[in-house]
């Protein structure tokens, strides 16, 4: 059985970087009738396998430096909005569909008292009391 080896593999893509990790694995007949059909086939005794054992994931760049973490800025994402800020503007979104449903809500109430108190006087009213 031989150590296993792990790699990493870097994708860059235009606005995405792509990480995956493998594990390399080298598997040895184990019997010599193994070994000559695996040289047969492969032309090699034993066989390298590239399993993928690790969380893959995707890492959006906000902004890259000249230094590890400071100096000049070389890219700014210019599509990268800030979660909070993102958050602040659904907040003022549904502050502002409150404020509307209020307002809407003092006008209906006061159209309704314009109506009573706008209603003329029907003679009539009191012939069936």
């Amino acid at each position: 059985l031989s150590p296993y080896y792990y790699t990493h593999v870097f994708k860059c893509d235009i606005m995405q970087i792509w990480v995956r990790n493998y594990q390399i694995l080298e598997q040895t007949a184990t019997t010599a009738k193994e070994a000559a059909v695996q040289k047969k086939l492969t032309g090699q005794a034993h066989s390298t396998s590239l399993i993928e054992i690790g969380p893959r994931f995707v890492l959006d760049p906000i902004r890259i430096f000249r230094g590890s973490f400071g100096g000049q800025t070389l890219f700014v994402n210019e599509d990268f909005v800030n979660p909070n800020v993102a958050r602040s503007q659904e907040k003022k979104v549904k502050g502002e569909r409150y404020v509307r449903r209020k307002g809407a809500e003092r006008k209906r109430k006061v159209r309704e008292r314009e109506i009573k108190e706008n209603v003329p006087v029907d003679p009539l009213a009191d012939v069936f009391q």
